[in-house]
């Protein structure tokens, strides 16, 4: 596959890379797929961190140059997504397309409140507070009642924190998009972007989705039908095809 596509799978907020198997399974046949731990979850330390997306999209800058892997296509999911929309911006020469799933491109009201009530919630308890957090944000975060997709997702997002300050460093990296929506800027994005939604995700709903897709030029919009906010679980199958056809398309296309 010396040819090959290169995929770069971006995890959300309490998370690592392990939350992609399904697709590093599914996709790894056709494209050379990378996936890693974003500063502050998993194996990846918080080191200096300065609580903003542009550190994040500096981050994968570094990590694309150590693996040789640019351009890439990026695929983001959730705070992923917004990792990839500001990589986009800030390293156009480096992305080949934007796979967005259950992203947005700014934070209202609500998601405001949630990540104030999770940031005083580990400073106040820390990762006691966290795990239980954890627990009651991946059960929201499924329309499915299936337990044990639920479980393995709330192990994961448990077992993604080690160090507290990484949690609180992404989570004032969210808040900062609420000051600085990027919903303007992505207007400037050329890559061919897909943005996908879960019909029934609540905090990344289809509305965010149209928002996304209505700013980029040219971008698609799908929305699966039944599921929530974790697409990589819920409508793994669907999710892999929609990925491996859009950047067979659009590869093709260029």
């Amino acid at each position: 596959m010396s040819d090959a596509e290169t995929v770069v799978l971006i995890h959300g907020l309490s998370e690592t890379r392990d939350v992609w198997s399904r697709q590093v399974a599914a996709l790894q046949s056709s494209m050379h797929v990378l996936a890693y731990d974003v500063r502050g979850f998993g194996s990846s330390p918080t080191g200096a961190a300065d609580g903003t997306v542009r550190q994040f999209a500096d981050d994968l800058a570094q990590f694309l140059s150590a693996h040789a892997a640019a351009p890439a296509w990026l695929v983001g999911f959730s705070m992923g997504g917004v990792i990839a929309q500001r990589f986009a911006l800030d390293f156009p020469e480096l992305s080949k397309g934007l796979v967005l799933i259950a992203s947005s491109c700014t934070v209202g009201r609500g998601g405001q409140e949630f990540f104030k009530n999770r940031i005083e919630a580990v400073e106040t308890g820390g990762l006691a507070s966290l795990a239980k957090t954890n627990d009651a944000d991946a059960r929201s975060c499924f329309w499915t009642d299936n337990e044990d997709l639920i479980n393995e997702y709330s192990d994961l997002r448990t077992g993604a924190v080690i160090d507290p300050l990484g949690y609180l460093n992404a989570c004032h990296a969210m808040l900062g998009i609420a000051a600085e929506p990027l919903t303007d800027q992505i207007a400037a994005i050329r890559q061919p972007t897909l943005v996908i939604s879960g019909e029934h995700d609540p905090y990344c709903p289809p509305k965010a989705a149209a928002m996304i897709s209505k700013a980029i030029p040219g971008a698609e919009l799908l929305v699966i039908d039944a599921v929530g906010h974790c697409l990589q679980f819920e409508a793994s199958d669907t999710l892999n095809q929609a990925i491996a056809d859009f950047v067979s398309t659009h590869s093709t296309q260029a």
